[in-house]
C-alpha cells in the first residue's frame, strides 16, 4: 500500500481548523484589568475542572476548549516557569517567556 502524501500547508490548515473548533466548543473566559489588579472570570459548570489557575508568581493561566489539551499546556507552563525561576531568578519568569 503506497504512503499517502499530504501537503504541509494542508496539514497546518487542518490543525488550525481542529483547534478553532475545539476552542469554539469551550466556554468563555473574561480577563479584565482594574485599579486593584486583574480579574479573571470563567464559566465552569463542573466543579472538578479548574479553568483558571496560577502557573507561577503572579502569572495566571486560563483554558478554553478541551480540558485534556489545556491541562497539558498548564502543566508544561508550570514546569518551564519552575525551571527558569530556579536556574535564574523569579523575576526572569514572565508571561512572554511562557508564550
Amino acid at each position: 500500500m503506497p504512503p499517502y502524501y499530504v501537503a504541509p500547508e494542508q496539514l497546518m490548515q487542518d490543525k488550525a481548523e481542529y483547534a478553532k473548533k475545539g476552542i469554539a466548543k469551550g466556554r468563555s473566559i473574561i480577563a479584565m484589568e482594574y485599579v486593584g489588579g486583574v480579574l479573571l472570570i470563567a464559566d465552569n459548570p463542573a466543579a472538578s475542572l479548574c479553568k483558571i489557575s496560577e502557573i507561577y508568581d503572579r502569572i495566571a493561566f486560563c483554558g478554553a476548549g478541551k480540558y485534556s489539551e489545556f491541562e497539558s499546556l498548564r502543566k508544561a507552563g508550570i514546569r518551564h516557569a519552575d525551571l527558569k525561576g530556579y536556574m535564574y531568578s523569579r523575576e526572569d519568569v514572565s508571561g512572554r517567556s511562557l508564550a
